[in-house]
């Protein structure tokens, strides 16, 4: 048996290459240009092993067996696949079922080929791109690095494929995310909040991007899977030049005995009504948490929306009986600072060094001392009349009016959760809008239509919750099939 290696042609081209730097002079080597050529030959090597290894997982036989069902008609046909090393083509084995046009290639079945081209790392890297900057910055920075490397058409489309897979099989696909998704061990108490952000998207009035032609062709994740993502506010607001819309988000932060996050899941949806799937997934991460961890602790909190309340709300009615940790709802106390703050100006003057002080006050009172909202709601009425002005009086009744109704609620026992070591902020929600959404898509010049924000805002979130690998893991086990030999 002959075992001599036979170098090919991309082994021949990366020796003479290193043959001919050998020979120049030290002050003749360009590093800049030899990395770049360098790169160039190791992803024709790079290509010829994937070559190699893409044709192992084919057959030749006359029938297949694909999920128990028999498929035979075999023909072999030219296929170009996309790979982190660039473009290769090379024939493969296609079936059909009896009576039907539809084909199945069983190397793409077995290896798991996302949409039929590109290779799972490659799919992966670029929805990570799409979660990170925009197409072109994407398009830039894989071009200069000189490893899955594609056009921003590329960057646009496969990402947004593959979050319509997601979205047809999301309920499925969550589920199992989530399972390996471990709790911190230290977690003694989570926090459970949500919030709104506004959007820059596309509106019924907005001129079409793209290629200009009267009868555009349908997107390819719709030809691929039919709409996805239709029907929110954008599409029919009826308010011409409306370019915003509020999406939500939502956190599940844990936090140990000490008061120390220790991780946080994020979740965004686009503008939709009532925010209803973001609704849905935020109540089944806190019941698969408390599935595993009925002891935990839960802090509801957001801030004044009356939306928000009736949905954590509903969140409590739907908790397990089995649960025992404590429950507080906690309005954010950053937003009560703010309404704090406006009083005190309402009472002493705008920015002046007594309203300061008297804000200072306040706000002491009420994060360090039980009934503390009590007491400065007293102190706020009783300066109710000396006021100087109706402006002034509105201002200073909006701010007993928010607080009176916040602590009637329950929602500002600031002091026992201190004690607690809960946090009495939302500052980890607020966080999480900017970061979704403020730091990735309010850029200059954006907009997004309903699928195309939600497919970044799906893969953000994922790499910011630590899921971006279980959730390409979940999606690559969608492209692969049980492919035998049939007897």
């Amino acid at each position: 048996m002959n075992n001599e290696h036979v170098e090919t042609a991309a082994e021949r081209a990366l020796n003479d290459y290193r043959n001919e730097v050998r020979a120049l002079p030290p002050e003749g080597r360009n590093l800049t240009e030899i990395e770049r050529c360098v790169q160039e030959l190791l992803n024709a090597r790079g290509r010829e092993l994937m070559t190699e290894m893409m044709k192992a997982a084919d057959t030749n036989a006359p029938e297949v067996e694909i999920d128990g069902a028999q498929w035979g008609n075999r023909r072999v046909k030219p296929g170009e696949y996309t790979t982190v090393f660039g473009a290769v083509s090379l024939e493969r084995s296609t079936y059909q079922r009896a009576g039907r046009g539809r084909i199945a290639v069983p190397m793409e079945l077995r290896l798991g080929i996302v949409e039929g081209r590109y290779t799972p790392r490659m799919a992966r890297i670029l929805s990570l791109a799409t979660a990170m900057m925009t197409d072109e910055d994407a398009e830039r920075f894989l071009g200069e690095v000189g490893t899955a490397a594609a056009s921003k058409s590329t960057i646009h489309r496969v990402p947004r494929v593959l979050a319509a897979r997601h979205e047809l099989n999301r309920t499925v696909i969550e589920s199992a995310v989530r399972e390996q998704d471990a709790i911190p061990q230290d977690a003694t108490t989570i926090q459970v909040a949500l919030d709104g952000v506004m959007v820059p998207q596309d509106g019924e009035h907005a001129k079409p991007r793209g290629r200009k032609t009267e009868s555009p062709d349908p997107p390819r994740h719709e030809q691929r899977y039919g709409p996805i993502g239709r029907g929110g506010p954008a599409a029919n607001d009826g308010h011409e030049g409306c370019a915003w819309h509020e999406a939500s988000v939502g956190t599940l932060a844990f936090f140990d005995a000490e008061g120390r996050r220790l991780k946080t899941t994020y979740l965004a949806r686009m503008p939709e009504p009532l925010k209803a799937t973001l609704v849905g997934a935020l109540r089944q991460e806190v019941l698969a948490v408390l599935d595993e961890r009925p002891e935990l602790n839960i802090v509801f909190a957001s801030d004044g929306a009356l939306h928000h309340w009736s949905v954590l709300k509903e969140i409590r009615s739907d908790l397990p009986a089995e649960h025992t940790g404590h429950i507080m709802f906690l309005v954010d106390a950053f937003h009560v600072a703010e309404y704090i703050q406006n009083a005190a100006n309402a009472v002493e003057g705008k920015d002046t060094p007594s309203a300061r002080v008297l804000a200072a006050t306040w706000r002491e009172t009420v994060k360090e001392r039980d009934g503390g909202a009590d007491t400065v709601l007293r102190s706020m009425r009783a300066r109710l009349p000396g006021v100087a002005s109706e402006t002034r009086t509105a201002e200073l009744e909006t701010a007993i009016g928010y607080i009176d109704n916040q602590n009637e609620q329950g929602r500002m026992k600031y002091a026992e959760a201190k004690r607690r070591n809960y946090p009495i902020g939302t500052g980890v929600t607020e966080a999480a809008a900017k970061t979704v959404v403020g730091v990735r898509m309010k850029r200059a010049g954006a907009r997004f239509e309903q699928h195309g924000g939600q497919t970044v805002m799906l893969f953000r979130t994922a790499v910011l919750s630590g899921r971006f690998d279980a959730l390409h893991r979940e999606l690559a086990a969608t492209y692969t099939k049980s492919v035998k030999e049939a007897a």
